[in-house]
């Protein structure tokens, strides 16, 4: 007992500190803007980075996606190691080093799952006065809800008093809105189009992102106060990661046959990927009924797994062509769905192959689920091999 009692005090002396140099460290910060919400976190996330930084803010950013990074004032970028169980003790660190690098700027996805990791990570740790949600989509459907309704619930914890709220205005939910009134934050919702200006006097910015993403975009940009000229500059000199959506046209050697390779893989969830599927087929009208898809699948995503199937059955499946899946729960999908044929991991050159060799004229080989092990494989093998295209 004698040697617990001082172990208790120093350990309240401990946490007070702690407390004190996160205090600290978010008033040397006058600008913290979190990003959260199913889908589009990272490209929004780099997309401001860099928008603030063409506008001359001293910006430090964190994303979580495909690639999890810390993008640094001077351009530099820490990759963060993800052999380890991501903790949001991370975005602690993250505050502190914006404060000793003199950042004016602090803008990060919001990393958790939970509904009790939300608001610590949100309204204990990052305190954020802007915050950008993407979208809800039923994803991890098992932590945060079966229903669109439950997940805007979840997501609303990330809003804190006195906040900018900012969110598309298809997604103005009930949650939100209760929220927003009760801690005093605005509610701003961004009208589609919202970025039609911008877009009409640089087409050729376009095709480089979603537009509900370029409008957030914009809208918070606008309301911060940076100038048209660059929001465009930064758009267009924006640094994405491997998740991001990319096309590439493909010539193998020793044949007269070419395709398109479509990275959706870090699209995730049913109702994302098949607006991803519609956006790639108009872009390509003459490869309707010659999409090949891959499906990988992760053993930690069981909840997606069950998704993708109800999905397939549900009308998703005659949209390919022919349908491979790659990972883990492949025989169980293959099970389920007998057209589905299982493609066997290894090298990025003998999966391609084994794909190009099973489908007599592949015009577009859409990959998709998952990017973490084999989507990243193809995905980097795609960017080697093949000639960028359109996005």
């Amino acid at each position: 007992m004698r040697t617990l009692l001082p172990c208790l005090i120093l350990f309240l002396v401990y946490l007070i500190g702690e407390r004190l140099a996160l205090v600290r460290s978010l008033r040397r910060i006058p600008l913290r803007i979190a990003i959260t919400g199913t889908r589009g976190k990272t490209s929004v996330t780099h997309l401001l980075a860099s928008i603030l930084q063409e506008d001359g803010r001293r910006v430090i950013a964190k994303t979580t996606g495909s690639e999890a990074v810390i993008l640094l004032p001077d351009g530099g970028r820490i990759e963060l190691n993800r052999d380890v169980t991501p903790s949001i003790l991370e975005q602690k660190q993250l505050v502190k080093k914006a404060g000793k690098l003199h950042a004016d700027c602090l803008i990060a996805e919001v990393m958790s799952l939970r509904p009790e990791n939300h608001y610590i990570e949100s309204r204990r740790i990052l305190q954020p006065n802007i915050v950008a949600i993407t979208n809800v989509r039923r994803d991890h459907t098992e932590i945060m809800g079966e229903t669109e309704e439950k997940i805007a619930s979840v997501l609303s914890l990330d809003i804190c008093a006195g906040a900018a709220v900012f969110l598309p205005e298809e997604e103005d939910r009930p949650s939100f809105r209760a929220e927003a009134e009760r801690v005093g934050a605005s509610l701003i919702r961004v009208k589609p189009g919202a970025s039609a200006p911008l877009m009409e006097s640089t087409p050729r910015l376009s095709p480089l992102e979603f537009s509900e993403n370029l409008d957030l975009v914009y809208a918070v940009a606008d309301h911060i106060g940076v100038s048209q000229t660059r929001i465009r500059e930064g758009i267009r000199k924006a640094r994405h990661d491997m998740g991001r959506l990319r096309v590439w046209l493909y010539k193998p050697r020793d044949s007269q046959r070419t395709c398109y390779l479509v990275n959706a893989f870090a699209a995730n969830d049913p109702e994302s990927t098949l607006e991803v599927l519609s956006r790639v087929a108009g872009m390509l009208p003459h490869a309707a009924g010659h999409i090949v898809g891959i499906l990988n699948l992760r053993a930690d995503r069981a909840a997606r797994t069950l998704q993708w199937i109800s999905a397939l059955r549900d009308g998703a499946r005659p949209r390919f062509a022919q349908l491979f899946v790659v990972g883990a729960h492949a025989r169980i999908v293959r099970r389920q769905l007998p057209q589905a044929r299982v493609l066997k991991s290894g090298s990025a050159e003998e999966m391609l192959n084994a794909v190009w060799s099973a489908s007599p004229d592949p015009t577009v080989v859409f990959g998709f689920g998952n990017i973490k092990g084999a989507g990243m494989i193809l995905a980097k093998h795609w960017a080697e091999v093949g000639e960028p295209y359109g996005i």
